[in-house]
């Protein structure tokens, strides 16, 4: 078949015409995308380049060291107790100590009726949990804010993740290019891409609204952690996704959290205190501590991670201060009892049960950061008032010896392995709370007592498998002591039972113990 000249002429030319346009659109694409992936390049700054070039870099395999035991001594199962028949609660031979000068304390503020406990996301267990198994996709949301508002917000444009944080309701606003869920083989290379589509959306809103949250409620570097964990937990149902969100969080939050992988990622941070019960690998002079973030405990063997270090990323978790949490939902009280001289006292306790949630969760950490933890306002208000006029007037050993008793006789002993099925100290609060506890967490719940109330020195003594305290008299007190850093320091052992100052338990008698400062 034959076309008219013409025709033949411009069907020839169509193609030519149709291929220059094509070309064109193709080089406008090509141009469009050259410039849309500078744009891409400059958003992120010059950390996060320098940072997904070590990322991309092939990772160094390191050694997962076991988990470190604090003291592996067994403690005491039979509690050591002076019989009544021996009447130790006559008055002492000899007693040159001053009468107590005691501080004065604020009253106690009145708490409204407790309201009905919300669901939330980390529920206060009986005891310190194992770790939990279940993916973050079986953790309960929060329907209903915990607690009230003190003022009305402006309304969140965009994206939210809402959530409950131990009795308080969150809401964290965040970009929805953030959200991104990690896919396919865990290695470094898909590490890093996923590192740089979080670094390329919009995410400094969302630390900071992060921080201010944990400012707001008063949470040390631990309660920050969790609550960027909860905040990731909120935006992924898959673990890695989870992990991975958290850890960019802590890092730009200034945290220098990191990274590893075998089969499975896991996250890793610094401390400022160390950890026991955790197993962890050395980086240079660093330890980072698998803590439990991760849901599934770390095992010992190899596992790969990046060299360097992202620059915003530098500063190590602090465990202190764990009484500013202001933490919502309920309280809860206990009745304490205890007798000294024939007279009985009742003290009655109350404190915000999801404290009891929160100390669960942390790691095991060294005695010393157990014992100057403290109480929570509410609480230490409560007992310092309530043991004010039992010591009042006395002389500090005499106001020593009530202290001793309220702790040794107020609470039944247990040992962590019957109560726990695992070593665990006891934060005070926690103390105040458990049916049972043992030596350390006694010792710790009577120091600070003993300093907050009667304005005494107090020194912990670590005897292998047990735990006491040693208190400066302004005076002479008969028993055993130490001259330790200038003063001299009488054993007060919170779990001799009946036994007074400078009484040393039968099993220690002769051994010295290590003196530690809190």
């Amino acid at each position: 078949m034959k076309f008219p000249a013409k025709l033949s002429v411009y069907l020839c030319v169509l193609p030519a015409l149709s291929l220059s346009a094509i070309a064109t659109a193709e080089s406008e694409y090509e141009q469009w995308l050259k410039k849309t992936r500078g744009d891409f390049q400059t958003y992120l700054d010059e950390n996060d380049k320098a940072f997904i070039q070590f990322l991309q870099q092939k990772w160094q395999p390191v050694d997962v060291k076991p988990a470190e035991l604090r003291d592996p001594k067994p403690k005491p199962v039979d509690l050591p107790e002076i019989p009544a028949s021996a009447k130790p609660d006559a008055k002492p031979a000899v007693d040159d100590t001053p009468k107590v000068t005691l501080p004065e304390l604020p009253p106690v503020a009145e708490v409204p009726a407790p309201k009905p406990p919300a669901p939330e996301l980390i529920k206060p267990p009986l005891a310190k949990p194992p770790v939990d198994d279940k993916p973050a996709t079986e953790k309960p949301t929060l329907d209903k804010p915990v607690a009230e508002k003190p003022a009305k917000k402006p309304p969140l444009s965009g994206p939210v993740a809402r959530f409950g944080f131990y009795g308080n309701a969150i809401e964290i606003p965040y970009n929805a290019k953030f959200k991104r869920n990690f896919s396919g083989k865990i290695n470094n290379e898909k590490i890093a891409s996923y590192w740089q589509q979080l670094a390329s959306a919009e995410h400094k809103p969302t630390v900071q609204a992060l921080q201010a949250a944990a400012q707001r409620l008063g949470l040390n570097d631990w309660g920050s952690a969790q609550l960027f964990d909860q905040f990731a937990r909120a935006l992924h149902k898959d673990s890695t996704s989870r992990k991975l969100t958290s850890w960019f969080l802590l890092v730009k939050a200034g945290y220098d959290a990191r990274v590893a992988y075998n089969d499975k990622v896991h996250l890793l941070l610094t401390s400022e205190q160390e950890m026991f019960g955790v197993t962890f690998f050395r980086l240079g002079n660093k330890k980072y501590y698998a803590i439990n973030l991760n849901e599934k405990a770390l095992k010992p063997g190899k596992v790969f991670t990046y060299e360097g270090q992202h620059d915003e990323g530098s500063r190590a978790l602090d465990f202190s201060q764990p009484n500013r949490f202001a933490i919502g939902g309920s309280e809860e009280q206990r009745q304490l009892t205890f007798k000294y001289r024939d007279q009985s006292y009742n003290i009655k306790v109350a404190y915000p049960q999801r404290f009891v949630s929160y100390f669960s969760s942390y790691p095991q950490l060294s005695l010393p950061n157990y014992f100057k933890a403290g109480l929570p306002a509410v609480t230490s208000e409560s007992l310092l008032n309530q043991l004010r006029p039992v010591v009042a007037g006395k002389s500090e050993q005499e106001a020593v010896n009530h202290l001793l008793r309220f702790v040794q006789t107020a609470f039944a002993y247990q040992t962590d392995d019957e109560q726990f099925h695992e070593e665990n100290y006891l934060f005070p609060l926690e103390t105040l709370h458990y049916p049972y506890s043992d030596c350390e967490d006694r010792a710790a719940l009577f120091a600070w007592l003993t300093e907050s109330l009667l304005g005494l020195d107090v020194v912990i003594l670590d005897y292998p498998g047990h735990v006491a305290t040693a208190v400066a008299f302004n005076g002479g007190v008969q028993g055993d002591n130490w001259s330790w850093q200038g003063k001299r320091y009488t054993i007060a052992d919170p779990t001799y039972v009946n036994a007074d100052a400078g009484m040393t338990m039968p099993q220690f008698a002769g051994v010295k113990p290590k003196i530690m400062a809190f």
